[in-house]
């Protein structure tokens, strides 16, 4: 069972190796060859994995592994982006420590996929501004119990 685990994640943060370095266009996005003159060419900035532990009463009793890419159309935006990882980072995990330790997020100890890339999509337009950042991909969303 480790090993189905460890083979899923290293396929989940090759992919999302993968994804980081190729822009995808729109026509490629639709099923299509290259994109038309001026056409946005979406970037996606993968960022290193967030490992947080989950506190309640009883102490630690779960930790969370997340790899999350954002999401940008804009060459300078994706260098801003980039150049503001480390203050992204803090953010999702200011957000993240409050609301997963209150189980806000999570429904019946499992956390909810939709309900924490909504958060993360309001953090990262928060701290970078709306016109910054597109969308944030879940890449590997792993909890692990104590």
């Amino acid at each position: 069972m480790r090993i189905h685990t460890f083979l899923l994640g290293l396929f989940f943060v090759l992919g999302a190796s993968v994804a980081a370095v190729a822009p995808v266009t729109p026509a490629y996005a639709n099923g299509g060859g290259e994109a038309a003159e001026g056409a946005a060419k979406i970037s996606y900035i993968t960022m290193d994995p967030i490992i947080l532990p989950i506190i309640d009463r009883n102490g630690i009793s779960q930790t969370i592994s997340l790899v999350v890419s954002i999401q940008v159309d804009d060459p300078a935006n994706a260098a801003e982006v980039k150049d503001n990882l480390p203050k992204l980072a803090d953010a999702y995990l200011s957000d993240m420590y409050g609301t997963l330790s209150k189980k806000a997020s999570m429904e019946g100890g499992v956390i909810k996929v939709s309900m924490l890339k909504a958060r993360l999509v309001a953090v990262s337009q928060k701290v970078m501004g709306k016109d910054k950042i597109n969308d944030v991909l879940l890449q590997v969303l792993q909890q692990r119990p104590v």
